[in-house]
């Protein structure tokens, strides 16, 4: 492979880690107006428009989604604030729960066979989340750091030049997000979008979308290092 190639493959994967940090942080915790203000930042800006283009809109829907962020006044800070409190927090019901086993059981429940199958996952890569093993894996923030978190492991190993594993580290991305975030994050998108949100049912949509374009991308890089 020529240099050239490295470095755009490097390019890639830099802009993935950061724009799925982007996901963690928002998914993650309470936003402040800060990590709000900082999502909607130029930086954040030029970083997803790496993944432009004219075949498919996710970069564009995703920076549509996160530019009402910017020069946000207190309030409006306040409102995104109790929004994720509604949705991800409770007290009341959550209208659209953020753990893959209540999409993958009848019950609707967590701690589920799916979430013992991402711990494996995540046990593969070194990967032990805050609250483990008292809070589900396969919560939603922590599925999208997951996939951060690798991408700095195969930036290691591409600067290693360790290519087969590289190769592997990206044949286990494009198979977690298959079959651990694209299985349910559509039902979660139309759960989301009946909640009476504003940011995050937006949010939500884009990220799905830009996770579905992430699939494709990863197989492209693939076929560049066969």
């Amino acid at each position: 492979m020529n240099q050239d190639m490295i470095d755009v493959i490097r390019t890639l994967l830099s802009g993935r880690q950061y724009v799925f940090s982007l996901f963690h942080s928002i998914l993650g915790a309470e936003p402040t107006r800060a990590m709000l203000e900082a999502a909607s930042s130029e930086e954040s800006m030029q970083a997803i428009s790496l993944f432009d283009s004219e075949d498919n809109g996710a970069a564009k829907a995703l920076q549509a989604a996160l530019l009402p962020c910017r020069g946000l006044d207190d309030a409006a800070a306040d409102r995104i604030r109790m929004e994720y409190t509604r949705l991800f927090l409770g007290p009341e019901d959550l209208p659209a729960p953020p753990w893959e086993s209540v999409y993958m059981t009848k019950e609707r429940a967590i701690f589920q066979e799916s979430m013992l199958i991402i711990r494996s996952w995540f046990q593969k890569y070194g990967y032990l989340p805050a609250g483990y093993p008292n809070f589900p894996d396969d919560h939603i923030s922590l599925l999208v750091h997951f996939i951060e978190l690798t991408c700095g492991v195969a930036l290691e190993r591409l600067q290693a030049g360790s290519m087969a594993q590289l190769r592997e580290t990206l044949r286990d991305q494009k198979s977690f997000e298959e079959k651990h975030m694209l299985n349910w994050f559509p039902r979660y998108t139309e759960d989301m979008k009946g909640s009476d949100g504003v940011f995050y049912p937006v949010f939500a949509a884009a990220m799905t979308d830009f996770v579905a374009q992430d699939v494709q991308l990863i197989d492209e890089m693939l076929g560049c290092l066969a």
